[in-house]
């Protein structure tokens, strides 16, 4: 069945003499194929074929509070449909009234889009239209190439994978194999300059095509895709002047389908801009634990045009500063030697021969705890760019504590110990206020470890500057 299309899997189970056979061959091949289109649908087979009330199939996604359904019911054409006037009948449920058998009669399509005007919540279609959705890839080719579809590393339009995955849950109207067949066109110009034109055609067809929410998420979309290929960031800042409505548009949150969908597909893309602007509004959609959840989608990325900008209000609450050891030296050799990338499902500040770690799960990060700690008058200058509230002086004899909320006191106090007792003080740790507002989380930098750790969030800028300039005093490191 892989290698065969949806219309000829149905087709051929259509031909089974046996009236059995032909049931079981259809629900098998519809499961097979609705489960392709949305791996994260459950399909149940309700035991009715082609009933008037009662649906041959029912989709089921989301856990607990955000459990929701579908009911699927089968007919062998529109022409069907039409005749037994089931969009009207079935309006209250908002079903989906899938046809076996494509249909080009004119008049059998205004008859459904006439009944549709008073049911707008029901989705319409047929196999042979879910079909051109379903093998909707696009397929590499080699050498250059003027061909934005050619040049997309061999995988389909993000757009079009998020089309595959919500039109059965979330589709409204008729879709017919010219409707899937538009769609498939605009979401994958064949020219840098008519993927542009055609994301403005897109959105407008999405609109009228989903359900509320899809429909902004897919005009969400392709907004992120338009704004990343033109530079153009003005509709950021005029959706909030304009239209407030808009500001959802704009600035709504990705889900992680989304983002499995997305991320890759733009940071892989070298024609996307550099602006940082676009890319912090990006990362505003996103969050640390969100991009941990991806991470087996983003490996090999440089994530470098992503983070820069987002590093401030990313929050995380653990990073480790360790040697970096790159399997393929010739391919570390090849990219630059400071960037931001995932590794071991983590975010990663590469800097040649050393790496900081940065996690929003406290548990991921496994650290050694045989570094030596370091001594007071060598870390005393880095510190002094930080607000210390706290000093761990391990002495040969004694231990003491330093803390305070103010950093000249806890300074003032560590001088007065370390030149008053004779003993060879180490510092194990310190504790540092992520600023210098009250309140502030504190970050315990710990030199036998190498690891900043916060019980509350800090950004991801400032926990890789305390990672590098405070644990990685002795290499000269710097996360700017």
């Amino acid at each position: 069945m892989i290698n065969e299309t949806m219309r000829s899997a149905i087709h051929e189970a259509l031909g089974a003499h046996n009236g059995d056979d032909l049931i079981r061959g259809v629900k098998s091949v519809l499961i097979h194929e609705l489960s392709a289109l949305d791996p994260a649908v459950k399909i149940e087979n309700t035991g009715y074929f082609n009933h008037t009330f009662v649906p041959d199939l029912v989709m089921k996604w989301g856990d607990g509070a955000r459990k929701q359904e579908r009911d699927v019911f089968l007919r062998f054409s529109l022409r069907a449909a039409t005749v037994g006037r089931d969009v009207q009948a079935l309006a209250q449920g908002s079903p989906v009234l899938l046809a076996l058998k494509g249909s080009d009669a004119g008049h059998e399509i205004t008859t459904v889009q006439q009944e549709l005007a008073e049911a707008g919540e029901v989705l319409v279609t047929d196999v042979p239209a879910l079909d051109e959705i379903r093998s909707s890839e696009i397929v590499p080719t080699h050498g250059d190439s003027d061909d934005v579809s050619e040049r997309r590393t061999g995988a389909a339009s993000p757009l079009l994978n998020l089309v595959r995955t919500s039109v059965m849950r979330d589709g409204r109207g008729l879709l017919t194999t010219e409707t899937a067949h538009e769609l498939r066109g605009q979401a994958r110009g064949r020219t840098r300059e008519t993927e542009i034109s055609e994301l403005q055609e897109f959105s407008g067809t999405v609109r009228n095509l989903f359900r509320g929410e899809t429909a902004t998420r897919l005009e969400r979309a392709a907004q992120l895709m338009q704004m990343g290929l033109t530079g153009d960031v003005g509709p950021i800042e005029q959706a909030q002047l304009v239209d407030p409505s808009e500001d959802e548009l704009i600035r709504g949150r990705l889900s992680e389908s989304e983002l499995r969908v997305m991320l890759p597909y733009l940071l892989r893309r070298d024609d996307v801009t550099s602006n940082p602007r676009y890319w912090r509004h990006l990362g505003s959609m996103v969050t640390l634990e969100l991009l941990e959840s991806i991470s087996s989608d983003l490996q090999g990325i440089d994530l470098t045009r992503l983070v820069e900008p987002n590093k401030d209000s990313w929050l995380a609450l653990r990073a480790a500063l360790s040697y970096n050891v790159e399997p393929d030296q010739d391919r570390e050799e090849a990219r630059p030697a400071k960037r931001w990338e995932i590794r071991a499902r983590m975010l990663n500040l590469i800097m040649g021969q050393y790496r900081v770690m940065v996690t929003a799960d406290r548990r991921r990060i496994r650290t050694r705890e045989d570094n030596p700690p370091a001594r007071w008058t060598d870390i005393e200058e880095c510190l002094r760019g930080f607000q210390l509230t706290g000093v761990t002086l391990d002495g040969l004899v004694r231990r003491v504590q330093v803390t305070g909320e103010n950093q000249v006191d806890v300074y003032r106090d560590v001088q007065s110990i370390t030149a008053s007792i004779q003993d060879d003080f180490h510092v194990p740790r310190v504790e540092i206020a992520a600023s210098e507002h009250e309140g502030a989380p504190r970050i315990s930098a710990d030199f036998s470890t190498w690891a900043a750790t916060s019980d509350n969030g800090v950004s991801v800028d400032k926990l890789t500057e305390i990672a590098t300039k405070v644990l990685g005093y002795r290499f000269e490191l710097s996360s700017d």
